[in-house]
Parts: structure tokens; C-alpha cells; sequence
């Protein structure tokens, strides 16, 4: 197994844990923590297996499951992307890992598996229940080693990017550059509009000479079924600067990747400015309440310009106004948040809950007296509600910028 070097983000105690599942997994697809023992029965166990073989026969790669708590005060911070990503390698073995935590949330990791595999093939939105949470698990992990053994094949690929995680006990210091923030979007941005506009005009000729070059290679029309929006009714409420940075340079990426298969449709025009506002934003994102705010409306952004381009169109739905990293709101009704009653967009997850349960939903961000809620921070944020209050967010952090 590899081994923490000098320059590794994670000390190598840190990597107890993962060692002692990837010395499991050479020996046995499923690995059950004894923490969650009863999680599974023996019969469970032996039809997972079963499961887990038949879908490593079919897909002509290493098939692992792994059943295990993923708190927030573990070496992924509870991300169980980042865990099965770390975990890959650590043991530098390719395969399809297949991850299950405390929650009974499923998690999947696809490296150099020779299958077409979609992002959202990745993970699953089911949301267990939670005095439950186990209840058919083997029958859902089943179903899901099914699945990618039913994709159509493809060469082997690493088909998405985990951001490498901040030193390991440092997730939340500020880096360097951002010991003295001026406030969100740097100050230092106003004078650099004309430079980031100039930056931005050839980002924008180079992404059209890639269509034009790739043109009879690649299509022209997206496939809605290939990109679905996703819904994030797990996000956190507090999340940490680390985990911030990780999402949002994923969800970064995932838009910079679907933008060459665009071409003139409906929807590429707001992808391309949701992209650019996103990346700039995201790479001059802050410390402290204000770069969270920033580097949450990095996330925001990319996830509308995805949404725009699933969807072929230029007026994606607003994100949830709770909080808008549970992804783009499904319903609007009057809710009591920031001491007033107005309708707002809510995610489908949030619109179910009981209104005193929405509170306890809602993004928060560091403040000099504890958590502040988003809708508290005096800011371009506040100013947009993240979009909720109209197609109006990209052009006016665009304007906020400098960039027009």
C-alpha cells in the first residue's frame, strides 16, 4: 500500500483506518465495519457478495463493497466521494467501489472501469429512513452493482476529479493569499475587471474553436438523460471551508467538461457565463463567513449552468432558498425565515419538512457571535438570494465582478 510521503496532505496515522479496510478488501468485495455489524445479516452478506461477483464477472473489473460510518471527524470529513476516492489510493487498486454509510446513503467510485458511467450513476438520492436506515440495504446495493454491470461498455477512464483536500488538521485555516480578505470577490477584482474580461473573451474563443474542432466528433445536442439535475438534500447546513472547496472544484469540473459537447444550443450561452463567474469566484473565494458565502455560490453557480444545459435552457430553476446547496427547488411557498413571510423556492426535500424543521435546514455560515444564517450576511448574496428571487444571479455577479 502506498504510504503518506512528505508532501501528503494526511499524516500517515491518519491512514489507519482506510489501511485496515483496503487489507479486507484483498481477501473478501465485502467489507462490513463492526460498527455497523448489524447493518447486515449473513444472508445479506452472502447475496451482497453473490451480487458483488456477478458484476465483477460482467463488467471485467474489481467489484468492492464497503459498509462503513463516515463522520464528519474522519479523514474524508464525510464526504463519501473524497473516502472511496482516498481509499482507490491508498490500496492502488482500480475497480468499482460501492460504498454504504451510517445513514444507509449509497456512495459509488468508478476508476478505470470499462463502462460508460454517468456522474449521476455515482451516488443515490434515496433517502433512507431514519429510525432505519438499513432496511434493504443489500436488496438497493444489489440493485446498484446491477446497474453498472447493465452500462454499455466504454475504454476505462477516471471519469471525474476529486480536489485534493487541504492539509490534514488545517481544513479551515485560511491559505496564505487569503490572510486579509477585503469582503467577497476580493476588492482587488474592481481593478482587475478589464484584465478578467480580456481572460475571459479568449477563454471564450478558445471554447468555441474546441466546438468548431470537434464538431463531427462530438454532438451538438446534449443528452438531457446523460446530465440529470441533481438534488442535494444531504448537504450540510454548516459546511467547512474543506468541504466547500472539495464541491465546489467538482462541480467546477463537471461543467468545464460538459461545455465542448454544447454546442450553439439552447441553455450553452448561460452555462458559459455560469462557468465563468463560478471559476472566478471559486479561485478568489476568501475566508472567514464571506469566502464560504463565495465559495457556496461557486457550487450554486456551476450547478445552474449544468442545469441550464440539461434542461436547453437560459432560465434554469432557482436554487432552494433554505439552502442552496440542496440543488434547484421544485416547489414555492410561503415560508418564515429571515423575520418576514414571502414565497420562496424550496427544494423537494425541504418543502416536505415541517416549518419548524427549517431552520434547522438552513445554510449557515462562520460569524463573530456563532453560526449566522445566509440570508444574514450583508453581500452580493443576500443582495440575490442565490437566484431566488429571479433569473437574475449570473449577470449580476458578472456586473459585480467587473466582467461585463
Amino acid at each position: 500500500m502506498a504510504s503518506g510521503g512528505e508532501n501528503d496532505p494526511i499524516p500517515a496515522y491518519a491512514y489507519k483506518r482506510l489501511d485496515r479496510i483496503g487489507a479486507a478488501l484483498a481477501k473478501d468485495p465485502l467489507f462490513v465495519d463492526p460498527d455497523l455489524a448489524s447493518a447486515l445479516g449473513p444472508a445479506d452478506r452472502a447475496r451482497v457478495r453473490r451480487a458483488a461477483g456477478a458484476a465483477s464477472r460482467r463488467i471485467g473489473a474489481h467489484v468492492y463493497v464497503v459498509v462503513a460510518p463516515n463522520p464528519r471527524q474522519s479523514e474524508a470529513e464525510g464526504d463519501d466521494e473524497a473516502f472511496l476516492t482516498m481509499l482507490h489510493r491508498r490500496t492502488g487498486r482500480d475497480g468499482l467501489y460501492l460504498m454504504a454509510n451510517s445513514r444507509g446513503r449509497l456512495q459509488a467510485g468508478a476508476f478505470r472501469v470499462p463502462r460508460e458511467i454517468r456522474f449521476s450513476d455515482l451516488w443515490d438520492d434515496a433517502r433512507p429512513d431514519e429510525d432505519r436506515p438499513f432496511a434493504g440495504l443489500a436488496a438497493r446495493l444489489a440493485d446498484r452493482l446491477r446497474h453498472f454491470g447493465d452500462r454499455p461498455s466504454a475504454s476505462p477512464t477516471m471519469p471525474y476529479r476529486i480536489a485534493s483536500p487541504d492539509p490534514f488538521g488545517k481544513e479551515n485555516e485560511l491559505r496564505p493569499a487569503e490572510a486579509h480578505p477585503k469582503g467577497p470577490f476580493l476588492t482587488g477584482l474592481l481593478l482587475a475587471g478589464p484584465v478578467a474580461a480580456i481572460a475571459l473573451y479568449w477563454l471564450g474563443r478558445g471554447g468555441a474553436a474546441l466546438r468548431r474542432r470537434t464538431g463531427p466528433h462530438r454532438p451538438t445536442v446534449l443528452d438531457a438523460d446523460a446530465m440529470p439535475v441533481e438534488a442535494h438534500p444531504g448537504a450540510p447546513d454548516r459546511p467547512s471551508t474543506r468541504w466547500l472547496r472539495r464541491t465546489g472544484g467538482r462541480d467546477l469540473e463537471r461543467l468545464r467538461l460538459l461545455l465542448p459537447a454544447a454546442g450553439d444550443g439552447r441553455g450553452t450561452r448561460y452555462a458559459l457565463s455560469a462557468y465563468d463567474a463560478a471559476k472566478i469566484v471559486y479561485d478568489e473565494a476568501g475566508g472567514g463567513a464571506e469566502g464560504a458565502l463565495d465559495l457556496a455560490g461557486a457550487i450554486v453557480l456551476a450547478r445552474q449552468g449544468r442545469a441550464a444545459l440539461a434542461r436547453r435552457t437560459e432560465n434554469p430553476p432557482p436554487p432552494c432558498f433554505v439552502n442552496p446547496l440542496h440543488g434547484e427547488s421544485t416547489h414555492r411557498r410561503p415560508v418564515e425565515l429571515d423575520g418576514r413571510t414571502r414565497r420562496r423556492p424550496l427544494c423537494a426535500a425541504c418543502n416536505g419538512a415541517k416549518p419548524d424543521a427549517l431552520p434547522g435546514r438552513v445554510l449557515k455560515v462562520p460569524g463573530p457571535d456563532g453560526p449566522r444564517p445566509h440570508f444574514l450576511v450583508p453581500g452580493i448574496w443576500r443582495d440575490t438570494a442565490f437566484g431566488a428571487d429571479g433569473n437574475t444571479l449570473v449577470p449580476r455577479v458578472l456586473e459585480h465582478l467587473g466582467v461585463h
